[in-house]
């Protein structure tokens, strides 16, 4: 059976691999030059600063994972979120945002 520790490192490095698809599709949209067909071309701007903010997000979470993994708790503060304990709930929560990003890099 998994720790306690080791779910915390799963559910880091899941959010960090989703943050960081996000940031990926927006910067190739905007490589390819579709963003427009997306967004207002006035918000073209803050869209690609979002991706950068998606980037920075990531690598936070990816360090909270690391941390983990090493035994450093953020819990201790109390100032994490704990996910649920149903794995069915962890899937609809994550198919949520795996579902656009999907979608997004089929079509």
């Amino acid at each position: 059976m998994f720790t306690k520790q080791r779910i915390a490192v799963i559910h880091h490095s899941i959010r960090c691999g989703i943050l960081s698809a996000f940031g990926i599709y927006i910067v190739f949209l905007v490589r390819t030059g579709t963003l427009v067909q997306y967004v207002e071309p006035g918000l073209a701007v803050y869209v690609k600063l979002s991706a950068m903010g998606l980037f920075a997000t990531a690598i936070y979470q990816l360090q909270s994972a690391f941390q983990e993994w090493q035994g450093y708790s953020a819990a201790a503060c109390d100032c994490n979120h704990e996910p649920s304990r149903s794995v069915a709930a962890n899937i609809l929560i994550y198919g949520l945002f795996v579902l656009p990003l999907a979608l997004g890099f089929l079509f």
